[in-house]
């Protein structure tokens, strides 16, 4: 499970591309885009993967989508956490040291 304390950033391993009202991920290895392995965000994970900034911790990007989207804690806390667990599968995002 995810920690709330915890903040992460967009790993180098991956390029997004904003087309029309869609965001897409494109997994890089060996800097070549495997294009077998494309990911589109609706609006909620397309502003979640922004907030990915290395300077929040996941508690304010739960906060902040409960906010924007006028959900409940409790869904946006779910959905958050749900969403960056896929993220962390395809190595689309990492843990920032606390150094």
């Amino acid at each position: 499970m995810i920690d709330l304390d915890k903040v992460y950033r967009v790993s180098d391993r991956v390029a997004s591309r904003k087309i029309v009202d869609e965001v897409i991920l494109v997994p890089l290895r060996d800097s070549v885009a495997e294009t077998e392995s494309l990911y589109s965000l609706n609006e909620v994970g397309a502003r979640v993967y922004d907030l990915v900034d290395g300077k929040r911790p996941v508690r304010d990007i739960i906060a902040a989508i409960e906010e924007e989207f006028e959900v409940s804690f409790e869904q946006a806390q779910d959905d958050v956490m749900q969403f960056l667990e896929q993220l962390l599968t395809i190595k689309s995002i990492e843990e920032c040291s606390t150094s």
